[in-house]
């Protein structure tokens, strides 16, 4: 993978992103019984995190692509965005496999500064398993 991370919240693409991670986690279930020699483990659920960082401009058209007011919109509509469908992107360049699933916004955060570039963080936390997926 080369780094070109993208994140797509509902079929738009973060604006000016700068970073993008997706985070998997599995609990382990530990059992100790009276017929086991000392703890067993199991596989529990699955789960994700992802995260984007992007410059907090103004000027995408939140048809295809979102800036911060489209992300607020999103995080702030609890109705039609319970769960925003969100698609992971490993390489742009190379667009054969996505990861696809449904998250909840648990942050969006805003920085801007005098005489420096705004910045905007969000993260989500996934609502069901994440799938692979195959882009033809």
């Amino acid at each position: 993978m080369s780094g070109n991370l993208r994140i797509v919240l509902d079929g738009k693409t973060i604006f000016h992103a700068t970073e993008s991670s997706l985070s998997l986690s599995r609990e382990v279930r530990e059992r100790s019984t009276k017929d086991t020699d000392g703890i067993q483990r199991a596989k529990g659920i699955k789960s994700f995190e992802a995260s984007a960082s992007a410059l907090g401009v103004y000027g995408a058209d939140n048809a295809s692509t979102l800036d911060f007011e489209g992300l607020f919109d999103i995080y702030d509509d609890d109705v039609m965005y319970e769960n925003v469908p969100i698609q992971f992107i490993p390489d742009e360049n190379e667009t054969n496999v996505a990861y696809e699933g449904l998250a909840i916004i648990t942050s969006l955060e805003g920085n801007f500064a005098n005489e420096e570039d705004a910045t905007v963080s969000i993260s989500l936390s996934g609502s069901e398993t994440l799938k692979k997926i195959s882009i033809p």
